[in-house]
């Protein structure tokens, strides 16, 4: 029994050490709308009621030591949340790197409560199908792919987490309508069957 305790304490000990990023659960979603040959995305960022903590870095299209845009965002067109300022980051010389926009709040009360959401934005030549997809510079890897802190950039280790597209109306309209054609088919096998009976 004796050879057990130490673990269990020690995993205890660890669990309790866990930095408040751990308690941060960020819900991310972006939407497009064209601007003639550019694209205006609109990130809606939500802090889950779920968490405990505020968030008070969001890193769009990141990762420690990557960068996932395909193109840089044309740089006047980024939209900060009131009391929040951008950033666009880009390893230079590396062309195996794409870029990122990092959102930092001015101060702690600008911070992203729990249950609240912020609104960010950026204008860009990449298009949805690839804003959406998967990073040109890294296989595999989601553009949407981020990260929170919850005060300035490593802070803490930090939650990452995965922005998604919001579905445009069409695609909704289009996955009712077959959800409808599904109801209806099985209506008429039950009715089939039970003439049938």
């Amino acid at each position: 029994m004796g050879k057990f305790i130490i673990p269990v304490i020690a995993l205890t000990l660890g669990l309790s050490a866990i930095p408040a990023s751990a308690d941060i659960v960020p819900v991310g979603t972006i939407s497009a709308s064209t601007d003639g040959a550019l694209f205006d995305y609109t990130i809606k960022l939500t802090n889950s009621a779920a968490s405990t903590d505020v968030i008070g870095t969001f890193w769009y299209a990141w990762v420690p030591g990557k960068d996932f845009l395909a193109t840089e965002p044309i740089s006047g067109d980024i939209v900060n949340p009131s009391g929040w300022h951008s950033t666009m980051t880009h390893v230079p010389n590396i062309d195996s790197n794409g870029f990122a926009i990092q959102w930092v709040a001015d101060s702690p009360a600008s911070a992203l409560a729990a249950g609240d959401s912020l609104t960010f934005g950026f204008t860009s030549a990449d298009t949805p199908a690839q804003v959406y997809g998967i990073s040109v510079f890294y296989p595999g890897t989601p553009v949407g792919t981020s990260f929170v802190y919850h005060a300035a950039p490593f802070s803490d280790p930090g939650v990452q987490f995965l922005v998604n597209a919001v579905p445009e109306p069409a695609s909704i309209s289009l996955f009712g309508l077959g959800g409808l054609g599904i109801i209806a088919a099985c209506r008429r096998r039950a009715n089939s069957r039970a003439a049938r009976a």
